[in-house]
């Protein structure tokens, strides 16, 4: 069977041909005799002759590892040295080559562990390295390198054999595979990418996460992105080394498209009701008004300086306090927030704002809210926060120097106080101290300043919304805290 005949061979996901460990065959470095080593991925039938055959050694990065199996509009490949070439149906694909498409132009190959690839219109695409043996998984490496526009993946043997070799670049992002999948997108305004079946494992690249690196990265800002989440897209900014999780949109439209997005997966009349009650939460009681803010106790707080270099920062997706928004319109500069379907599992509601809701991990302990051995006094230390300054149509960024949350279990009360400042230098203080609800919430607005929040139901997080009046304007935030 010829290469070509082998190309144009279907190969959906979930009917790829598997390889056989009794296969003898090494691409990029060494392949059985001919292009045989490839047919017999696709032929177990030819298994047992070919694996006797003798090796016949590839140079790199010369090695031939795959073929355009459809081509249309215009393209071309420049090679390892420089060289130019047209493509056209057939061409061969070398380590080292750059595929180029045009604003008509539209390519497919698949690779020798029948992994397939295509590059969108005004894209780029470089197979850095693409080694497989199929008797040794440990040794094989994919890298490819998406530097402009679009590209979409469809996982091989290679990967089905070892999840850990495979990387897919882009100029400010990294993407592991669980075997899946995906499409990608790159230009100036970010990375972004979709998942058809699978899961990939996404981060900026930067301090751990090199670009030199192969299979998924790891840390606390890295994300996974499976199909079964949904309508959701990963997306990595540039400037930034948090990968955001957000409603999906369409990854090659044109940098600047506002989406206009529908929530999926939860049904909409639930989540208006827990809106409801979030906001409804976040509004005083009349006791609570009555009590008003003591401020006297505020004032006795003793702050602790912020040293923690980046507050704004997605949380730990294990924690039990964090925010989540129900629609697109979040605001750029907050990245303690997400889309709600990424937290509310395990969680409800507690209080809202206009846009955002503070979800808190589910009663565990049958019959009892809190455990009854939460008493006493907590100080808690500010480990997130998302602030800006609005003034009139204007808003700049903001950050907290000093933070201070006191609750007293005992006498269910809490104390906070924070030290602001906007970047244009605007100082603010918040300063407030009033009574918990039995239910772990507590709510307080005085003349120029309010605050929504919730403590954990064991008693070791907590969160809050507030505003402060100051300068003619605004300080608005959103907080998150753990134990000591």
């Amino acid at each position: 069977m010829s290469f070509d005949r082998i190309l144009q061979r279907p190969a959906a996901r979930s009917r790829r041909p598997a390889a056989s460990a009794g296969v003898s065959a090494s691409f990029s470095v060494s392949i059985t005799t001919g292009l045989g080593a490839f047919a017999s991925l696709l032929l177990p039938v030819a298994l047992t002759a070919l694996a006797a055959l003798p090796a016949i050694a590839w140079a790199t990065p010369a090695a031939e590892v795959g073929r355009v199996s459809l081509l249309i509009g215009d393209a071309w490949v420049v090679r390892a040295d420089g060289a130019q070439v047209q493509l056209q149906r057939g061409s061969a694909i070398h380590v080292g080559d750059r595929i180029e498409t045009s604003a008509n132009g539209h390519v497919h190959m698949r690779f020798v562990d029948n992994a397939a690839i295509s590059v969108r219109p005004e894209s780029v695409l470089q197979v850095q390295a693409y080694q497989f043996d199929v008797q040794k998984p440990k040794d094989n490496e994919i890298r490819l390198r998406v530097e402009k526009g679009a590209a979409r993946s469809i996982s091989g043997a290679a990967t089905d054999l070892d999840k850990s070799r495979f990387r897919l670049n882009t100029p400010i992002a990294a993407i592991g595979v669980r075997g899946t999948d995906f499409i990608v997108h790159t230009d100036p305004a970010g990375m972004r990418a979709t998942v058809a079946d699978g899961t990939i494992v996404v981060a900026a690249l930067g301090g751990n996460c090199a670009a030199s690196g192969l299979g998924p990265c790891a840390g606390a800002e890295v994300r996974e992105l499976s199909a079964d989440m949904g309508r959701l897209m990963a997306e990595v900014r540039p400037g930034e080394y948090a990968t955001r999780i957000l409603p999906a949109v369409d990854v090659t439209a044109v940098a600047g498209k506002v989406p206009s997005e529908t929530l999926v997966g939860f049904p909409a009349a639930s989540l208006a009701a827990m809106r409801a009650a979030g906001l409804s939460a976040a509004e005083p009681t009349a006791a609570e008004i009555s009590r008003g803010n003591d401020r006297a106790a505020a004032d006795l707080l003793t702050l602790a300086t912020v040293n923690i270099p980046d507050l704004n920062r997605l949380p730990d997706s294990a924690a039990r306090m964090r925010w989540g928004y129900d629609s697109f319109a979040t605001t750029p500069e907050d990245n303690v927030t997400e889309f709600f379907t990424l937290v509310q599992s395990g969680r409800h509601v507690t209080t809202c704002d206009s846009l955002r809701c503070l979800w808190r991990g589910n009663q565990t302990v049958p019959g009892e809210l809190f455990p009854s051995t939460l008493g006493g006094t907590v100080e808690f230390r500010l480990n997130r926060a998302s602030l800006a300054f609005e003034a009139g149509t204007q808003t700049e960024s903001a950050v907290i120097s000093r933070a201070n949350l006191t609750i007293d279990f005992s006498r269910r009360t809490f104390a906070s106080a924070l030290d602001m400042a906007s970047a244009s230098g605007v100082k603010g203080e918040l300063r407030m101290a009033g009574s918990m609800r039995a239910d772990g919430i507590f709510t307080l607005r005085d003349t120029d300043q309010y605050i929504s929040g919730a403590v954990s139901l064991d008693g070791k997080e907590a969160g809050y919304l507030f505003t402060r009046d100051a300068a003619g304007g605004l300080f608005r935030g959103r907080t998150l805290w753990g134990g000591p």
